[in-house]
């Protein structure tokens, strides 16, 4: 059963902004998203932490199927893997965390001093985005992502040309070319309480080495990709960079 509206107007206000309609459910919202991320409520109630967590996982699925949707009507042309490309560029947690701040869900924050922390931005755009499912189905949500999001921030033009992933770029490169590439990945010394991983990437045929750091060994090997794809579009052949 719902629960009455809220009274807090302004939040009515922020919500309606962001949504498009007024939900019904705000309570529901309050408590799941807003008192979810209090330095107070955190530990002390781990239901908003797995009702937000429910939401966040059903908006997840939510979200890829209506771009899913939405890629296969716009590239007819296009086969699965460049779809699947495509849309995980529009769903990635760095991309997520960029429209949230776009769609201004920091308003609807009362404690703003974790609203940067871990993701938590695209984190909740993607509860909200459940939360919307269980307001309006399907449909509704599916305009809702149509609007907000892919009308206002999506180009297709420009995400096709993107490089999601340096190292998915090098290693298809190097695969149409049948060239041999090795990525040898070390951990060095801890740098300020954090370990810093070195990544060495080499292609024996095109007689390339680059080198990457950070913090982790997937960092770190983007890093050494991302310095290889430089240098074969400039069309260098530089050893040892």
């Amino acid at each position: 059963m719902l629960k009455k509206k809220s009274k807090d107007p302004t939040l009515v206000k922020k919500l309606k902004k962001i949504l498009g309609f007024s939900p019904k459910n705000i309570d529901s919202l309050k408590e799941t998203f807003i008192y979810n991320f209090s330095a107070k409520k955190r530990n002390l109630n781990k239901s908003y932490s797995v009702n937000f967590q429910r939401l966040e996982f059903l908006g997840d699925s939510v979200l890829n199927t209506i771009i899913s949707h939405f890629l296969c009507e716009k590239l007819p042309e296009k086969e699965e893997g460049e779809l699947t490309q495509i849309r995980s560029k529009i769903v990635c947690r760095k991309n997520l965390n960029k429209l949230s701040k776009k769609l201004t869900i920091t308003d609807i924050f009362f404690d703003k001093t974790v609203i940067y922390e871990n993701n938590v931005l695209g984190n909740t755009l993607e509860a909200l985005i459940g939360f919307i499912y269980l307001e309006v189905g399907y449909q509704g949500c599916k305009e809702f992502v149509h609007k907000k999001i892919i009308h206002d921030h999506v180009n297709i033009v420009k995400l096709q040309n993107e490089i999601f992933s340096y190292k998915v770029w090098i290693i298809e490169w190097c695969q149409k070319r049948k060239f041999l590439i090795n990525f040898n990945t070390f951990r060095e010394e801890k740098e300020k309480n954090r370990i810093i991983y070195l990544s060495e990437f080499k292609i024996t045929e095109y007689d390339l080495i680059t080198k990457g750091r950070g913090p982790s060994k997937k960092k770190s090997e983007e890093m050494a990709a991302k310095k290889a794809y430089f240098i074969i579009i400039n069309k260098k052949n530089i050893k040892n960079l």
